[in-house]
């Protein structure tokens, strides 16, 4: 067996390239990355019932959290239709603004969790 077989056997026999750091670093920055699209996706849904007016941006507004096809991949003209009126355009932007900050939170969260020194 040759020296650099033994060192993909036993990642410590070269003790000189270690890819640890490297990797730590990575998971930070990706991390980081994360918390920073958290804040902005809520800045985003914000500024979205902001923007819509009443009855949005009212107390206690809770529209109906209707399935949103295709989200992951939208159709050409998904909710663009002027037929479906603008009150369900702006219900589905909500919808998918409110799926973003969850996505995204839950990214951060799970990150944290490879975070040396992070939650166990």
């Amino acid at each position: 067996m040759s020296q650099r077989e033994g060192s993909l056997e036993d990642p410590q026999a070269d003790s000189s390239i270690s890819p640890l750091p490297h990797l730590e670093a990575k998971i930070h920055q990706t991390h980081s990355l994360a918390r920073l699209l958290t804040k902005y996706a809520e800045q985003l849904l914000q500024e979205y019932v902001q923007h819509q007016g009443d009855p949005f941006g009212l107390p206690g507004f809770s529209p109906p959290w209707l399935p949103v096809a295709g989200l992951s991949a939208p159709a050409p003209g998904h909710a663009a239709s002027t037929a479906a009126g603008v009150f369900p355009a702006k219900v589905l932007g909500l919808r998918v603004c409110g799926l973003y900050r969850e996505w995204v939170s839950r990214t951060e969260a799970d990150l944290s969790q490879l975070v040396p020194g992070g939650p166990a």
